[in-house]
């Protein structure tokens, strides 16, 4: 290649690079989403594939171009920095974790809610080399941060108009996540571009743009307070106040001094009086301030935290080397579940803690080599950077590590990480390298002369990644398209069982890991199908079938997966096949064996079949996992009542509730199936009292009434009916006739 062709290739792929912020901005199926991947199209989980296979299917051209700069010139071939052999070295501990795991088709796809994965980690380790390759100049690396600036403020601006209600907030109305659709990976994400426009503040000279970057950071700081993350704002306040620290006391410059200085003053004054005002109006009836007067140890999202983390902990000893394998982590969270998570949701598949997610992933070995990241950055930071440099990027990692003690990575705080990462790579590397960052410099020396690798390698390299391209990311995305397309027809066509079993298998036919998910959805439509009276029995049998069959392959694919156990469990005992339910379900409860919600499903079984003994003894282990499950305790009454056991039930009422009656419709459902009447009409005369209004609580009351044969009484509340509602009149009317003739009704 000529000079001149290679220098266009480099510019080309430096322009790549470029568009890669952008990633931020994608949503499927959004205008955003349209303009800067036209072929996206609709997606499942918008917010996160639209982003991954955007940047995936860059990040392998790239990776494919910059093989031929390699070749043919000197200087964009790799230099190996500490920080490189961290990040090798955590990659590789991730693929033998994925070859040695728990289930390795998952870990190296991961899912379309996550988008991660081996795979996803191979991404960002071809971006490390491609961004450090390819990026020989500072002005290049201060395009990539402004282009990534940039977005940032387009990003804020949504949040504003979320929290001004022109926009439509994804997860949650008191919080904003912009075109991230999480609150949380806004919140990281503003924070690191926070310190990106921070160090350019202090960097650069020119009036115009250190008034510009010092506004960004004004604009900025308060979308972190709108998302309403907490370890995301602890951080930043934290590292608002370690900044203040370093300028106040070891700053030159005066003015910084009193600044700095004033600062901390300010923000001690601010955190006491926040202490003595948390319980005042102002603050409770704020959905941010709330969140930080409440937080203790107490507090139901923390005390969950720490169980989750017992549970990660289990885990860990038990495969303490290499880990389960990346995307694993529910396995773990089902095998080692505790009763005492009833009120969360029942399946976790992140630790919520990098520590933990890391010991899970890959094991000791995997931690270490993740940790040795940040040791090698902050060993190169201090050989490289001024001071203040230092300090700006130490404080914006040690935010970074302490946000993820309570969250997770996404694609948009990983893609800024490891830009950052190249950075600091860049530093060190030409520190004192005769290629200067900061001149010319002579590159005849650099050529390659021609040989016969160079006629072999680059076609392959061209090759792979056409098949790259077209099996890890345009199949994913056509059965991503597919899949939100046959859920948008739920609704139209969901009556069309052919049609709609026609375009399922669309999805199954790409044959990619989106397959998994099409099958849960399949069983969402399979429950809308029974449950519809418009759909013949032969189509639902379609149905049923279709969904029991793909079951068994996901089941084939994943055989420890408690999740999937279950859902075959309930397709099975929703069309009386309860030996295989309760065959598949016994084998979901030896995977996750406290988990109440299966034993829940196992003595429903047993119901439908009429071995109440059996459903009383599991209902009553399931209720002594976690005696303050109130929801369990109420199920072992309703069985209690069944089984002819009424004095027990009446004991664990009043252990439970404090008193023997409560108001609640499947209790009269059980009273009634074993005739107690008498307390059918205690409980609809204490529904009446808690819904005063409710007329149809009242006939109920009156039907109890007629069961006791007081028939007065019936009419009288049949009266108190129709003088609550003049609608019901006739009715009433017509009931009391049937009432005085000696009928029910």
């Amino acid at each position: 290649m000529s000079q001149v062709s290679i220098d266009r290739l480099a510019r080309f792929v430096k322009w790549g690079i470029f568009l890669l912020p952008l990633s931020a901005l994608i949503v499927g199926g959004s205008f955003w989403g349209k303009v800067l991947f036209p072929f996206g199209g609709d997606l499942f989980f918008p917010f996160i594939t639209g982003k991954n296979i955007f940047f995936r299917i860059i990040t392998e051209i790239l990776l494919g171009l910059w093989v031929f700069l390699a070749f043919f010139d000197k200087r964009y071939r790799p230099k190996f920095t500490p920080v490189f052999w961290a990040i090798l070295a955590t990659v590789f501990v991730l693929t033998l974790s994925t070859i040695f795991g728990a289930n390795p088709y998952r870990s190296f796809w991961s899912n379309y809610e996550r988008m991660e994965g081996l795979v996803g980690h191979l991404h960002l380790f071809a971006y490390f080399l491609v961004l450090t390759n390819s990026f020989l100049k500072y002005e290049d690396w201060k395009k990539l941060f402004f282009v990534s600036l940039g977005v940032s403020f387009i990003v804020s601006s949504y949040a504003y108009f979320q929290s001004l209600g022109f926009i439509r907030v994804f997860q949650s109305s008191e919080r904003v996540d912009a075109t991230l659709g999480n609150s949380t990976y806004l919140a990281i994400y503003i924070v690191f571009h926070l310190f990106l426009a921070l160090y350019f503040l202090l960097k650069e000279n020119r009036g115009w743009l250190k008034y510009s970057l010092f506004s960004l950071i004004i604009y900025e700081v308060p979308i972190v307070f709108l998302t309403a993350t907490r370890g995301a704002i602890l951080g930043l306040l934290g590292g608002g106040f370690l900044l203040a620290l370093f300028y106040g006391f070891w700053s030159k410059n005066s003015k910084f001094k009193k600044i700095s200085l004033g600062f901390i003053g300010l923000s001690l004054v601010m955190i006491v009086s926040f202490w003595f005002l948390k319980d005042k109006n102002f603050v409770q009836e704020n959905y941010v301030l709330k969140r930080f007067a409440n937080m203790s140890f107490k507090e139901q999202t923390i005390q969950s935290r720490f169980l989750i983390w017992s549970i990660s902990g289990e885990g860990f000893k038990e495969k303490p080397i290499l880990g389960w394998g990346i995307e694993n982590y529910d396995q773990v969270f089902n095998k080692y579940f505790k009763p005492e998570l009833w009120s969360n949701e029942p399946w976790f598949d992140r630790s919520h803690n990098i520590i933990f997610d890391w010991l899970i992933h890959a094991g000791i070995l995997g931690f270490m080599a993740y940790a040795s990241i940040f040791i090698t950055v902050f060993y190169m930071l201090q050989r490289s950077f001024a001071r203040n440099e230092v300090v700006v990027f130490s404080i914006l990692f040690l935010i970074y590590i302490f946000h993820n003690l309570f969250v997770f990575d996404n694609l948009t705080s990983y893609f800024l990480f490891f830009s950052i990462l190249g950075f600091i790579n860049f530093r060190y590397r030409y520190r004192e390298s005769e290629i200067s960052a900061y001149r010319n410099v002579d590159i005849s020396k650099y050529k390659v002369i021609p040989n016969q690798l160079h006629f072999i390698v680059p076609p392959l390299v061209f090759v792979a990644m056409i098949f790259s391209l077209y099996f890890i990311n345009l199949k994913s995305l056509w059965a991503s398209n597919a899949l939100i397309g046959t859920m948008k027809n739920f609704s139209t066509r969901g009556g069309d069982t052919d049609f709609m079993i026609s375009n399922f298998d669309k999805v199954f036919s790409y044959r990619t890991f989106g397959s998994g998910e099409a099958r849960e959805q399949l069983v969402q439509y399979t429950n809308a199908v029974l449950a519809s009276e418009g759909i013949s029995e032969q189509d639902k049998i379609k149905v049923v079938e279709k969904a029991i069959f793909e079951l068994k392959k996901q089941i084939e694919d994943n055989p420890n997966s408690a999740r999937i156990h279950v859902m075959l469990g309930n397709v099975y005992g929703s069309v009386g096949l309860f030996d295989d339910a309760q065959k598949t379900l016994k084998r979901a409860l030896e995977l996750s064996p406290k988990k109440q919600q299966i034993h829940f499903l196992i003595a429903d079984i047993y119901l439908r079949k009429n071995e109440l003994d059996k459903a009383f003894e599991i209902i009553k282990t399931t209720y002594e996992l976690d005696p303050s499950y109130k929801e369990a305790a109420k199920n072992l009454v309703l069985i209690s009542i069944i089984s002819g056991k009424q004095d027990f039930a009446e004991e664990l009422l009043q252990k439970t509730y404090g008193k023997t009656v409560i108001g609640d419709e499947q209790l009269v459902n059980a009273y009634g199936r074993v005739g107690n009447w008498k307390k059918v009409k205690d409980i609809w005369e204490l529904l009446v009292k808690e819904d005063d209004d409710n007329v149809q609580y009242r006939v109920s009351l009156a039907a109890a009434h007629l069961k006791l044969g007081e028939r007065n009484k019936a009419i009288e509340v049949i009266r108190e009916a129709m003088a609550i509602s003049m609608d019901f009149r006739p009715q009433g009317e017509a009931i009391i006739k049937e009432i005085q003739s000696g009928k029910s009704f």
